[in-house]
């Protein structure tokens, strides 16, 4: 756990709590599961399975008040597997990659409503 301790103490980018549904393909399985965090560089994706680190993957994710998905890829940067989480959520801490400047624009204006308290999730 240590080492995923250190990733999450050198996040440079706020990341703020919201739950929304992701889906993504690892493989040849289409999986779904939920965020525990988001920022405009990445997320913190809950699940038992965790994907290995440096896996890179196609993902796919709505913001709360947009009809169209925000569509990209990410990597694993760590991983809690369920066996070290502990009080801690298990799963993986992705990092995006080809996220468009329009989707981000969408997380930032996502996350500025979120530390003013507009959007309740």
């Amino acid at each position: 756990m240590g080492a995923a301790l250190k990733m999450m103490e050198r996040r440079t980018l706020r990341r703020l709590p919201i739950r929304v549904l992701v889906e993504y393909q690892a493989v040849e399985d289409f999986l779904h599961d939920y965020t525990a965090n988001i920022s405009v560089g990445g997320m913190f994706i809950c699940t038992d399975k965790p994907l290995e680190v440096g896996t890179r993957f196609r993902l796919r994710f709505r913001v709360p008040g947009r009809k169209r998905p925000i569509e990209t890829y990410a990597e694993v940067r760590w991983c809690m597997p369920p066996d070290e989480a502990g009080p801690m959520n298990p799963g993986m801490g992705v990092q995006f990659d080809e996220l468009s400047a329009s989707d981000a624009r969408t997380v930032r204006s996502l996350l500025d409503e979120l530390e003013q308290g507009v959007r309740a999730v």
